[in-house]
């Protein structure tokens, strides 16, 4: 492996942030995606299946992939929490964590709620093309 790609491959480029929540008396690290985590995010975020539980998925894979413990760094949550989380827990709460998910991550606030936003029966929705430039904009 030539020089510029270990130096490249050894960078520790993922940006991280403790957020407390008072409301559940804890800290979560948030830790920004990889490539391979945006890109399923998108992926999520631009289903069009019309279940009506969009905004919850992407939140949902938001929240798995992005809060972790600050004392050792494994997941604080696993996809098996999520009903949980969804039914039990704060909508204000998990929206302020999940905003902080994007903002560490470099994606904009309102990519979440265009995601609610741009299904549609038409697959050629404008909001479509926006929602993608949004969410893929560093």
């Amino acid at each position: 492996m030539s020089n510029i790609k270990n130096k490249i491959r050894s960078a520790q480029d993922l940006d991280r942030e403790i957020i407390a929540i008072p409301e559940w008396d804890v800290s979560i690290e948030v830790r920004s995606m990889t490539v391979r985590q945006r890109a399923s995010f998108v992926a999520a975020s631009q289903d069009t299946s019309d279940n009506g539980d969009k905004i919850e998925n992407v939140y949902g894979q938001i929240l798995v992939t992005c809060c972790l413990d600050p004392e050792d760094g494994s997941p604080v949550f696993t996809e098996d929490d999520l009903q949980w989380l969804m039914t039990e827990k704060s909508g204000a709460v998990i929206d302020r964590l999940v905003t902080s998910c994007l903002e560490v991550s470099g994606l904009k606030e309102k990519a979440i709620d265009e995601a609610g936003k741009s299904y549609s029966a038409s697959p050629t929705d404008s909001g479509e093309a926006n929602l993608k430039d949004d969410l893929t904009s560093i």
